[in-house]
């Protein structure tokens, strides 16, 4: 349903609260996408191993150029940008849904 990016910069301790919050808290099976800027704190291995989707740069590329190369991978009609460091509440993404359905407009 929703493409959540996310781009990361050696903060591996929230960015998996982040992801915890956003698998525990979904009402919709959205898929989490992660850009890694040097990434010296163990994400990579952490995305490997929860299987999550992610692009990796040795230095950093910066916050607009990470969101960019990681939103190639999307799957979804709708983009959700995010912080690493942002935590989701219970059905965050229906009540989004929601609100977007009463949109007017594309």
């Amino acid at each position: 349903m929703i493409s959540i990016i996310i781009p990361s910069f050696n903060n591996l301790n929230y960015l998996s609260l982040c992801i915890h919050s956003l698998q525990k808290n979904s009402y919709y099976k959205n898929e989490i996408l992660v850009h890694v800027n040097e990434g010296t704190d163990g994400t990579v291995n952490f995305l490997k191993e929860k299987k999550i989707t992610y692009t990796y740069s040795e230095n950093n590329i910066g916050l607009c150029s990470a969101c960019n190369l990681i939103s190639k991978k999307s799957n979804f009609d709708y983009i959700l940008y995010s912080h690493d460091d942002m935590y989701f509440l219970p059905h965050w993404d229906l009540v989004l849904m929601e609100r977007v359905r009463e949109l007017k407009d594309n």
